[in-house]
């Protein structure tokens, strides 16, 4: 699995972790009172699906083509509000372009001038950063060249006091890497136990996935919801088999919610020639961690 996101944007992937997100923004907006967002791997914020990576996997039809070709009347309102951001900014920019997480921040913060929401995205990569001050700047979104790991412990807990760390690493040794980010969450979580943190992961290798819950479960972090989707059986050696989130104190009853939204994408998402999943192993969102 090529780990640039270029070549798997507006992939399956991609379009559960922006609906979930919609979500979590839309809940977190709910009350009157002001919060921060900060995605801590901002990516390029806009990626081209005519570009030569996104053609080459052909990801995206599986993913955001499925979905904008789907009747999504009856679907729920992340969904609906999704498809409506997925037409706005193709109308900004062009029909090919698929907007990234920094985008539906700042997308957010657009469509609710009236709340007090400041959003941020940190991308560490110079080109990567470079490509997404460029594309954003104009949005009401602050950009900065920084590492996740350094940078969050520099803005937490934000004069807010509520918000949101959106976490969306590449994974490009996933043992080490889950290690490394369960003790980001927990240095993370103890300095401000009041933020909600969603930490986006794939499902490609079980076992290390299951060891990572194992590793969540003997932290003292409280209120884990994990949220899977799944398009191949755990036991077919694909790139990647399912999509997860990870989130910790979400808003009230985000997990009914979620729920909702994997059960309406799943048929829409699932691959033609896959072998048939059963309802729990296709989707599922359960607590880790409860209260």
């Amino acid at each position: 699995m090529n780990y640039k996101h270029a070549y798997h944007a507006g992939n399956f992937a991609d379009v559960v972790k922006h609906i979930l997100l919609v979500q979590l923004l839309n809940q977190l907006g709910q009350k009157e009172k002001p919060f921060y967002v900060l995605d801590a791997y901002g990516g390029r914020g806009l990626y081209s699906l005519s570009s030569e990576e996104a053609r080459k996997t052909g990801e995206s039809k599986g993913g955001v083509q499925a979905i904008m070709k789907a009747d999504t009347e009856k679907a729920p309102a992340a969904i609906k509000e999704y498809v409506e951001g997925i037409k706005q900014a193709r109308f900004t920019y062009d029909n090919k372009v698929y907007p990234g997480s920094p985008w539906w921040i700042a997308h957010h913060v657009e469509k609710h001038p009236e709340a007090s929401v400041r959003g941020e995205a940190f991308e560490a990569k110079a080109s990567e950063y470079d490509a997404l001050n460029y594309q954003l700047h104009k949005l009401p979104i602050g950009i900065h060249h920084r590492n996740a790991f350094e940078g969050i412990a520099a803005v937490i807990p934000p004069k807010e006091k509520r918000g949101l760390i959106l976490l969306d690493p590449p994974y490009e040794q996933e043992h080490k890497d889950f290690t490394r980010l369960i003790d980001l969450l927990v240095h993370s979580y103890n300095k401000w136990p009041q933020g909600t943190y969603a930490l986006w992961f794939p499902i490609k290798n079980i076992d290390a996935v299951e060891l990572f819950y194992k590793k969540l479960k003997r932290t003292e972090m409280r209120r884990q919801l994990v949220c899977e989707l799944n398009i191949y059986p755990n036991d077919i050696a694909v790139g990647l088999n399912g999509t997860g989130m990870l989130i910790i104190n979400p808003p009230w009853q985000f997990d009914n919610h979620a729920r909702e939204i994997l059960h309406f994408l799943q048929p829409i998402l699932k691959v033609a020639d896959a072998p048939d999943l059963s309802p729990d192993s296709a989707t599922n969102v359960r607590w880790l961690v409860g209260e």
